[in-house]
C-alpha cells in the first residue's frame, strides 16, 4: 500500500495533523477533507486506513464509501480483516457502495479467503447487493461454525430471491442456533411463487419449533404469504402454543385469511388471561364474519375486565348490527 500511497500527495496541514499523537486529531483530519473526492482526499483516507487506532480506521472506511480508485478497493479489503469489528463492518458497507460497482465482486472474491466474523462482515455489505456471484459462496456460508456468519448468509441469499437460495434458507430452519433458525424463518418471506411450496413446509416446521421467538417469526412470515394451507398449522399454534405472543400472531393471520375453520379457537382465545391475545381473537372473528359468534362478542363488550378489549367487541357489535 506504501507505492499506492505515493501517488498521492499529502496537503502539508492535514499530513501534520495525521501524524499527530491524539488520535481525536487524526479523526477530525479525516472529517475535515472536502467531501468532493480528489487525490489529495484518498491520501489521506488511506493514511488514516492504516491508523494504529481503531477509531481513526472506522473514519477512514466509512469515507472511502463510493471511491471506486483501486487503491480505495485495496484498503477496504484490507480493512475487512482489522482486529475491530466496527471497521470490518464499516469496510464492507463501503465497499457495497462503490461508486464503479466493483464492490458486489471484490467482496465475493474475498469471501472465500476469509475467515471468523470478517465472513460475517462481508455477507452483509453484500446483502442488498443482489450480485449473483454471491448465490453458491453464501449458500457455502450456511455451514460456517459461527452462527452470525450463518445468519448473514441467509440475508444474502433472502435478497437474491433465488429459487436455489430459498430452498437453502428453508434447510436452516433445523439449524441449532435459535438466532439462525430465526433468520431463516423472516427470510423466507422473500419467495417467490415458484418456491412458495418449499417456504411453506419449512415455516410450518418452525411453528412447532422448541423456541418461541422462532415460532413467532415463523407466524409472522406466514401472515406475509397469506398462504390458505398453511391454515391448519396457525389453528395448531393458536389453540396449543404456550406463549401468547405466538398464539397472537397466529390470531392475526388466521383472521386476515378469513379461516372459518379457525373459529372454535378463537372462541376460546376469548378466554385467555393476556387483554391483546383477547383483542386479537376479536379481531380475527369480525374478519372472518361469522354471524354465528355475535352473542358472545357482546358479552365480551360488557363483561370482559378490559377497556380496550370492550371497546374491541362493541366496535365489532356495532359494526355488524350496522350491516343491512
Amino acid at each position: 500500500m506504501a507505492g499506492a500511497e505515493s501517488d498521492f500527495e499529502l496537503p502539508s496541514r492535514l499530513g501534520a495533523r495525521l501524524a499527530d499523537d491524539d488520535p481525536a486529531v487524526r479523526r477530525i483530519a479525516v472529517r475535515e477533507v472536502n467531501d468532493e473526492f480528489d487525490s489529495a482526499g484518498l491520501a489521506v483516507y488511506l493514511r488514516a486506513s492504516r491508523d494504529p487506532v481503531a477509531e481513526v480506521r472506522l473514519e477512514a472506511a466509512r469515507a472511502l464509501e463510493g471511491i471506486g480508485a483501486l487503491p480505495a478497493v485495496e484498503s477496504l479489503l484490507a480493512l475487512l480483516d482489522d482486529a475491530d469489528a466496527d471497521v470490518r463492518h464499516a469496510a464492507a458497507a463501503s465497499l457495497a457502495e462503490l461508486r464503479d460497482g466493483e464492490g458486489g465482486p471484490a467482496l465475493v472474491r474475498v469471501l472465500a479467503s476469509s475467515a471468523g466474523d470478517s465472513r460475517a462482515a462481508i455477507l452483509r455489505g453484500l446483502r442488498e447487493l443482489r450480485e449473483p456471484a454471491a448465490l453458491t459462496p453464501a449458500i457455502a456460508a450456511l455451514d460456517d461454525p459461527l452462527p452470525r456468519v450463518r445468519r448473514e448468509a441467509i440475508g444474502v441469499l433472502a435478497y437474491l430471491r433465488d429459487a436455489r437460495a430459498i430452498a437453502a434458507i428453508a434447510g436452516r430452519v433445523i439449524d441449532p442456533s435459535p438466532e439462525v433458525r430465526k433468520a431463516a424463518a423472516g427470510a423466507l418471506g422473500f419467495a417467490q411463487d415458484d418456491a412458495r411450496p418449499v417456504a411453506r413446509k419449512a415455516l410450518l416446521d418452525a411453528l412447532r419449533d422448541e423456541d418461541w421467538e422462532v415460532r413467532e417469526a415463523a407466524a409472522v412470515t406466514l401472515g406475509k404469504r397469506l398462504d390458505p394451507e398453511s391454515a391448519a398449522g396457525l389453528i395448531e399454534a393458536l389453540a396449543l402454543d404456550k406463549y401468547w405472543q405466538v398464539r397472537l400472531k397466529a390470531a392475526d393471520v388466521l383472521g386476515r385469511l378469513e379461516a372459518r375453520a379457525a373459529v372454535p379457537s378463537l372462541l376460546k382465545a376469548l378466554e385467555h388471561t393476556m387483554s391483546n391475545l383477547r383483542k386479537e381473537a376479536a379481531n380475527a372473528l369480525e374478519a372472518i364474519g361469522d354471524p354465528s359468534v355475535l352473542p358472545v362478542l357482546q358479552k365480551l363488550a360488557t363483561d370482559d375486565p378490559d377497556l380496550d378489549v370492550r371497546k374491541t367487541a362493541q366496535r365489532i357489535v356495532n359494526a355488524w348490527r350496522a350491516k343491512p
